[in-house]
């Protein structure tokens, strides 16, 4: 039996070579022969297999491949070498059968001869190792992570390539190695123990020229592709073949080949390889003063890893730093490229083999990871030797390059994390602050040029966000386009479809360094990125990942935890949920959507976009049910919701208000993103549902209510116009005119529900016409428009009756009653009140039911039972106490004072006026301002102040013009009618009770009925 790993996978007996299948089972056989006789978890050989991408059957399927290999071994007549585990499997097999253990033998061999002198020997068994190889190892088990250590034993076979050469040079074994050398350097052209043997083969076949125009060609391929110039050991080889060194002749080994060093030559230098710094280096003080501390820290081996997004200066702060600490580490400075962000990653082993060269020119490094990794250590103890580590993948890169004593420092920057390294100090390398980038915009494009326009100056920083990449190639492209103003530059990185073709200069590119970390990503952090940068959300919680991902809460959280460790994405804070939310910088939002718009079929685009919009609204149908708010939804049930786990559910229900208030920004995007899509259904059906249950009559659920409820209006609108959705665009026009409602701009209001309810007519949607009659009508009661108001008002009863929908028939009645109070209609008014308070009762709206005992108490008052008033405002304000409705709050202090103020308390009545005046101004009410004043002008009356009562109602007045609300003018009129009086001035009372009373009798206002027929200005 053979079992072959260093080629393709395959099994023979004897002769016959036996059929294994496809890739997959020769992937799960090399995944149990590369840890031959060790248990390989399920978990470990499903990730083979499928990588990060396992199907929901896998372990099925995983032990399905299991019994087909079994059976193949069987029907050979092989014996069965897969054994079973409680958690894997594991490949038992007896000696020499498996050739990469054979090839491991014969090389450990190979070396002890080579240590010994055996040269002869040693190429030999080198030369017999390498004659298992059969191609590239693993071959034919797919795309799986076992390419990593196909790519480790590929390494591993160079090095013995390497190692026979140089036995074969030793034992003067020198025909045919040019053909062969030559061959090898072309194809490995930076290998520099290769070159260094094809130039000591040429030097013995009489060609020096050659050899060192091999030596030239060797340098410029260094410096070009690594930046480096060729280590001491090629360099000492180029030494030796111009003075014509005998040593260099045949018959002697690496090590005697070399230039022994002369008594009288100096000591070679310690190693001062540290690139310099950025020039325009700026601000980062905070960070060099902590790499500072900990890199000088006595009697320690400090490891400090230097983490953040590319272009953020993680290179520039290490090399700024190590400079500023290089006369602490006086045994040199070592600067080591560890490519992590390349397509190949420099292994330890590479890594490990030129350091050690320099180290120690003359001597052959170790043929083993293990054993280069202790001969470096040694070399490094007891000295005080910096190590800079630049660009690190991951852990597994980094260990085997620390050093193992104190004395030594070391710095690593890295994309990732690398929490894995223990014991070291992470330093997070954050973006710019404003200031500092404004700083290095001035050094890169001239401080004369940003001063001329610091606002523009700003604004590139902004579009930047603070990124230094960013912001050294806006002020690279500055300085290179003198005839560019500031403001031009802004204005083109103004449009984020053009902006990171704008981030590049030279050979610098933004959206290029980006695209080094996007793509190491694991396939489903990719997806995840490109999805959320799609979304463009300002800040995401976790359930959004997971509805975009389609998958659970924890799956989601790992992934972006991945992204966070990846220095794609930012945790911003923790939610109202208790997890965390996160952003991406502006610059990999635009990049991942750039890769999703060109990766993603639109199809798919606009599914994801549609769940997590439907996640939105499946979350507030869900707290709108909860917390009730008294008012009417357009809609009864939202048909595009998508349904998100309870937990998320559970936790925002919890804490609503707080909920909504982390979800504000990412709304309102997330509207104008369906709108900027086309998909107008559900950027209609998301505004719309906020419009009822976030915003209407709660101004404290969101910090801005007003903007919000616009921009998600509008831009829905705009969507709903362009696909000709009529209903869309009623409920919409119904939506900003409830909003002008709840801005004082009745008249705006007005017009755009008229709009709306003949749209819904059109439509016959019965729920939609019923809704804007019952908004028309509160539209109508306060501008004083009545009679119209209860025509609107009635309409609307009648439809809500046939819908059989109680919490909106409460609402219209409730409305109805407040109007028939408003007329002195107090049996009609008694009747919808009392109606209205048993229906909000029966459905559970605490807002419904405060609200309607508030009209109550206004319906006491008016008829003088003042004990009843007093009694019910005190109610209505414990209810929206409780409820955390600070307007509403405000309004009840209101109506208890002014009904303290007709009780003759008047110290009880001032406090609670100041309080409400004092919240109403902070929530920019000006309806509820303009109450206040009035009755604070009221109060002064009724105390004597008349002059303060004249100013008070003065100010009062000034806003009932602005919000043209005309009945509510003419009641502060005639209190201004009363001071006039008070003051001695019955020529201005009786003109201010005259214009009163003409607005109350052309509103069929009670007033007009009240006051007819009255001589003085009394109040009755």
């Amino acid at each position: 039996m053979e079992l072959r790993l260093l080629g393709p996978v395959e099994v023979w007996n004897g002769e016959r070579q036996i059929r294994l299948g496809g890739a997959k089972p020769r992937a799960l056989l090399a995944a149990l022969l590369l840890d031959a006789h060790r248990v390989v978890t399920i978990e470990r050989l499903m990730e083979a297999i499928w990588q990060d991408e396992p199907p929901p059957t896998a372990r099925g399927v995983l032990q399905t491949y299991v019994a087909s290999l079994r059976r193949a071994f069987t029907a050979a007549g092989l014996p069965n070498v897969i054994g079973s585990h409680r958690v894997g499997y594991l490949a038992e097999i007896p000696a020499d059968v498996l050739d990469k253990e054979i090839f491991e033998r014969l090389v450990d061999q190979g070396r002890q001869a080579a240590r010994g002198g055996e040269h002869g020997e040693a190429a030999d068994l080198f030369r017999t190792a390498l004659g298992l190889w059969r191609g590239p190892a693993l071959g034919g088990i797919g795309d799986t992570f076992l390419r990593a250590e196909a790519a480790r034993l590929e390494e591993l076979r160079m090095t013995v390539v390497e190692e026979r050469i140089t036995a074969d040079l030793a034992a003067g074994r020198d025909a045919g190695l040019i053909d062969e050398l030559t061959e090898l350097v072309t194809a490995h052209p930076v290998r520099e123990r290769l070159r260094r043997d094809l130039m000591i083969t040429l030097y013995r076949a009489g060609r020096q020229a050659d050899a060192l125009a091999v030596y030239q060609q060797g340098r410029q391929v260094l410096i070009d592709e690594l930046g480096l110039e060729p280590g001491p050991e090629l360099r000492q080889a180029h030494d030796s073949i111009l003075r014509s060194d005998p040593a260099l002749l045949a018959g002697r080994s690496a090590r005697e080949t070399t230039v022994p060093a002369r008594p009288d030559e100096p000591k070679a230098p310690p190693p001062r390889q540290l690139p310099s710094p950025p020039p325009d280096f700026t601000a980062r003080t905070a960070e060099l003063a902590e790499l500072r501390e900990r890199l000088t820290e006595p009697g320690t081996m400090p490891v400090c890893v230097v983490f953040g997004p590319g272009g953020v200066g993680k290179s520039a702060l290490a090399l700024r730093a190590a400079h500023e600490i290089a006369h602490l580490y006086p045994d040199g400075q070592l600067h080591i490229e560890l490519r992590g962000t390349s397509e190949a990653p420099a292994t330890p082993l590479e890594v490990l083999g030129r350091v050690l060269r320099e180290l120690e020119p003359g001597a052959s490094p170790p043929g083993t990871l293990e054993e280069c990794a202790a001969r470096y250590r040694t070399l490094l103890a007891d000295r005080r030797k910096l190590v800079v580590l630049d660009d690190a993948a991951a852990e597994r890169q980094v260990r085997p390059l620390l050093p193992g004593a104190p004395g030594c420092g070391v710095i690593v920057t890295s994309r990732n994390r690398l929490s894995g390294l223990a014991g070291a100090a992470v330093l997070d390398l954050g973006l710019l602050p404003d200031q500092a980038a404004l700083e290095l915009l001035e050094q890169v494009a001239g401080a004369e040029r940003i001063a001329a326009d610091p606002d523009a100056a700003l604004r590139i920083v902004r579009q930047c966000g603070g990124l230094p990449l960013a912001l050294r190639i806006c002020g690279a492209r500055l300085a290179s386009r003198r005839q560019w103003s500031v403001a031009r530059l802004a204005d083109r990185l103004a449009d984020e479809q053009r902006r990171l073709d704008e981030l590049a200069v030279g050979d610098q590119e933004v959206r290029a360094g980006i695209a080094l970390s996007y793509d190491l990503l694991p396939p489903e952090v990719r997806t995840a990125l490109r999805h959320l940068g799609l979304l463009g959300l300002p800040y995401f919680p976790v359930w959004v990942a997971a509805t975009a991902m389609e998958t659970g809460l924890d799956e989601a959280e790992d992934v972006l935890d991945h992204l966070v460790d990846t220095s794609l994405a930012s945790v911003m804070d923790i939610d109202a949920t208790g997890r965390a939310r996160y952003r991406l910088h502006d610059l990999v939002r635009l990049f991942a959507r750039e890769r999703a718009l060109a990766e993603e079929p639109e199809p798919e685009r606009t599914a994801m976009v549609s769940r997590v919009l439907g996640g939105w609204l499946w979350l507030v149908e869900r707290l709108s049910k909860a917390v009730p708010t008294g008012g009417i939804p357009m809609r009864a049930t939202l048909g595009l919701a998508h349904p998100v786990e309870e937990e998320v559910v559970r936790m925002a229900l919890a804490h609503p208000h707080d909920w909504f208030r982390g979800q504000e920004e990412a709304l309102i995007v997330a509207v104008e993103l369906a709108a900027a899509m086309d998909l107008d259904d559900i950027a209609v059906e998301l505004a719309a549902a906020l419009s009822s249950v976030a915003l209407e009559g709660s101004q404290y659920v969101f910090d801005n209510p007003f903007a919000a409820w616009h921009r998600t209006h509008e831009a829905a609108l705009v969507v709903a116009r362009r696909m000709d959705n009529a209903l869309g665009e009623a409920t919409l026009l119904a939506g900003l005119g409830h909003l002008y409602y709840e801005r004082d701009h009745f008249a705006e209001s007005r017009e755009c529900l008229s709009q709306a309810l003949s749209l819904f007519r059109s439509a016959r949607d019965h729920r939609g016409e019923a809704t804007t009659l019952a908004a028309l009508g509160a539209a109508c009661r306060e501008q004083g428009y009545l009679p119209e108001s209860l025509h609107f008002l009635g309409r609307a009863s009648r439809l809500w009756t046939d819908l059989a929908d109680d919490a909106a028939l409460a609402h219209v009645n409730r409305l109805a009653g407040s109007v028939h109070v408003e007329r002195g209609e107090y049996p009609a008014a008694w009747a919808d009140l009392t109606a209205a308070l048993s229906l909000f009762q029966k459905v559970g709206s605490r807002r419904g039911e405060g609200l309607t005992v508030r009209t109550m108490s206004l319906y006491h008052r008016a008829l003088g039972q003042l004990d009843q008033a007093e009694e019910l405002a005190t109610q209505a304000l414990a209810i929206f106490r409780d409820l955390g409705d600070r307007l509403m709050e405000a309004y009840c202090m209101r109506t208890l004072a002014k009904t303290r103020l007709r009780l003759g308390r008047f110290d009880a009545a001032r406090q609670d006026l100041d309080d409400a005046l004092a919240a109403i101004r902070a929530l920019n009410d000006r309806w509820g301002e303009a109450c206040t004043l009035r009755v604070l002008g009221e109060l002064d009356l009724a105390e004597g102040r008349l002059y303060q009562a004249r100013s008070r109602l003065t100010e009062s007045l000034a806003l009932w013009e602005t919000l043209r609300a005309a009945l509510f003018r003419a009641r502060t009129l005639r209190d201004l009618a009363h001071v006039h009086e008070a003051l001695g001035d019955d020529d201005a009372a009786k003109a201010t009770l005259a214009e009163a009373m003409e607005i109350f009798r052309l509103h069929e206002a009670r007033e007009y009925r009240e006051l007819s027929g009255w001589t003085t200005v009394t109040e009755p």
